[in-house]
């Protein structure tokens, strides 16, 4: 790497120490190694849980990753008793992760720009017909396996359980399960390689998105 490449992540990277006490300070749980570049947003209710395991970024900055301009990290939980876990190595880039009961991301997953993630649908409806505020009661947990890419602002709903080493493609709705080593695309995504069926590497595929 040449000098100005360093001393631009050493620009980037230079606030994580200060940004771990904060969110130390707020209450998140946050392992050794942890990186962020720019501000992240935090919503944490009382009595909630969040954990962030060792190695984990956090990209909020459109200098590091062009994909991440105009929007920022934001992990929100939204309920007493909600847990968002991400396990070690964890990488973010600008994604919105809300959760009402439980969202648990596995290690050295990655999650591309403008992601979403939801653990519930946040208005239910009484017998009136009439919405209501109450993100818990129609919560269902995601969890996403270990070593998957989520492209960019790709959206994924309550419920979905994602397969380890799978591929979630650019802009795809994700609305059930994806096996584990599979790629989905599209809305409602859809798998668009056999199961079992090695997945390309990213010089091969582009669907993906970053």
């Amino acid at each position: 790497m040449s000098f100005l490449g360093k001393c631009k992540v050493s620009v980037l990277t230079g606030g994580s120490p200060l940004w771990r006490v904060y969110l130390l300070a707020r209450g998140v749980q946050v392992g050794s190694h942890f990186t962020c570049i720019g501000r992240p947003g935090l919503n944490l209710k009382r009595g909630s849980r969040m954990v962030l395991g060792e190695r984990v970024t956090l990209c909020s900055s459109g200098m590091a990753n062009p994909v991440a301009e105009g929007g920022r990290c934001r992990l929100a939980t939204l309920a007493a008793g909600a847990e968002l876990i991400l396990h070690d190595e964890v990488g973010i880039s600008s994604a919105l992760i809300c959760c009402a009961r439980r969202v648990e991301v596995g290690r050295g997953t990655l999650i591309g720009g403008g992601v979403m993630i939801l653990d519930t649908d946040f208005h239910p409806r009484d017998g009136a017909g009439n919405w209501l505020t109450d993100p818990a009661r129609v919560a269902r947990p995601v969890r996403i396996g270990e070593k998957c890419f989520i492209g960019a602002r790709a959206i994924i709903l309550k419920g979905v359980t994602i397969g380890d080493g799978a591929v979630v493609g650019a802009g795809a709705v994700v609305t059930r399960d994806v096996r584990a080593g599979t790629v989905v695309a599209g809305n409602p995504a859809t798998e668009i390689t056999p199961h079992g069926r090695a997945v390309p590497d990213c010089g091969e595929w582009t669907a993906a998105g970053d």
